[in-house]
């Protein structure tokens, strides 16, 4: 079973952690709009996308110049499938702050999930020149899983953006297991292993990361290993599509 990628989108932790840009001496207005983003982040984390609207256009009406309410509500427009209007939105936040990070990897996802891999990528490659970026890992993950979800041939600059990411983070679950899976698709084996065992090393195995570990040890011509393997496998994730290609694998084989 071949694994679809996807692109790292936590919005909602990134709306958290972000911080707002507060200048020196702001008006009575910018504060309001910041609290208005803030409360609007809240309802969107909620649920309540009505009322998490109307705080981030109140916002927008404070303060129009405000990167993090253009940001919050390019990712509330992306929820209505407005694209056109997000991406209008998106592209306010990164022109106004050129520092937002967030809104910089946010924006290149978007892109990605748009098919229009080039900007994508420029986008993530943006938000990791800032030095104070808390989680560059993040971005460079997603331009990697973007190229190679998007992309063909681009799996050496792939491979590129995923050990800058570790090396940022050595135990960066999905830095890892894109890794292994690039090694493994490459019939690297003996690399897959090694990335799937610093994977379970720094966390807790996956249906996909016990199925690639399945699947590289067959590779390898472990077989008692990956009947081990399998068997965990089917233990923590009996429903998954991962165990019921194992079975299948067991009947046929």
């Amino acid at each position: 079973m071949r694994h679809a990628r996807r692109i790292l989108l936590p919005l909602l932790a990134l709306f958290l952690s972000a911080c707002v840009t507060v200048q020196d001496g702001p008006t009575q207005n910018e504060k309001a709009s910041d609290i208005n983003v803030q409360l609007g982040i809240g309802y969107y984390r909620q649920g309540n996308l009505e009322q998490a609207n109307a705080k981030l256009l109140k916002a927008l009406r404070q303060n129009p110049k405000n990167s993090q309410a253009h940001f919050a509500y390019a990712v509330l427009l992306t929820r209505f499938t407005e694209f056109d209007k997000a991406e209008e939105h998106f592209r306010k936040a990164v022109e106004l702050d050129p520092q937002n990070s967030e809104a910089l990897n946010n924006f290149g996802a978007f892109l990605c999930n748009q098919g229009r891999v080039d900007e994508a990528e420029k986008m993530f490659l943006q938000a990791v020149k800032n030095p104070v970026y808390k989680t560059p890992e993040l971005a460079y993950t997603n331009a990697a899983t973007c190229l190679l979800q998007k992309s063909q041939g681009r799996e050496k600059t792939a491979q590129e953006y995923l050990i800058k990411a570790l090396a940022y983070r050595s135990t960066y679950a999905p830095a890892l297991i894109e890794l292994a899976q690039l090694m493994f698709d490459q019939g690297r084996y003996d690399l897959a292993q090694l990335y799937l065992k610093r994977l379970h090393l720094a966390t807790k195995p996956t249906a996909r990361s016990l199925w690639l570990a399945v699947q590289t040890e067959l590779a390898l011509d472990h077989v008692e290993k990956a009947r081990e393997l399998g068997k965990l496998l089917e233990e923590s994730f009996p429903d998954s599509p991962q165990t019921r290609s194992w079975k299948k694998l067991e009947l046929d084989g």
